[in-house]
């Protein structure tokens, strides 16, 4: 559990950098589907809140005279936290979901990669459901953002996935937040699962 904990760390430096160079993950012939947007003002917030405390922090701890080894881990921890928050951010930005001809690509950040088959999806559906946090219950994948989710995927046959923490579940069932372009309601059009 360490190792994965410190691969988000990692992945979310990493998103840092795809972000500032303009390099989304997205794989040649997909199609993004973008979901970052509903969750990114509380997340912006999040940061500039972060950054000032830090530099409030320093500027309070230093017209106290406190000492530097004190003022030092406090000041190396707001930035340590102000670079996750970026990255949790840039996560969203540059994985974003993928559609392409033989496969839907579920992301969540860096934390989630859920690969449906496009034979498997038996429909798709506009739903909107209000769920608090990324779960499975029982056969279904509940991925939101902000706390909502736009489109509910049914599959042929139960596919595993690994949550965020490396437990594996079955699933049947899909409910992920997306952007334009939608994901279509109806079969048929090219790839399998999109509207352009």
């Amino acid at each position: 559990m360490i190792g994965r904990l410190l691969r988000f760390e990692v992945e979310g430096l990493i998103s840092v950098a795809r972000w500032l160079l303009r390099r989304p993950d997205v794989p040649a012939g997909g199609v993004a589907v973008p979901y970052a947007s509903a969750q990114n003002m509380l997340l912006t917030v999040f940061l500039v809140i972060q950054v000032v405390e830090t530099v409030g922090v320093e500027l309070l701890l230093r017209g106290l005279d406190v000492h530097e080894a004190v003022r030092t881990p406090l000041l190396i921890l707001g930035v340590y936290g102000s670079i996750m928050v970026a990255g949790m951010i840039a996560s969203g930005v540059v994985r974003p979901h993928v559609a392409g001809g033989t496969e839907l690509l579920i992301r969540f950040g860096h934390y989630l990669d859920v690969r449906v088959p496009a034979d498997l999806i038996e429909s798709t559906r506009r739903v909107r459901t209000y769920e608090s946090s990324l779960k499975v219950d029982g056969e279904r994948l509940i991925v939101p953002v902000s706390s909502q989710t736009t489109t509910r995927l049914t599959l042929r046959e139960p596919i595993t996935v690994t949550r965020p923490l490396g437990k594996k579940a079955q699933v049947r069932v899909i409910d992920f937040y997306g952007e334009m372009p939608t994901i279509a309601t109806e079969r048929g059009s090219d790839p399998p699962f999109i509207r352009q």
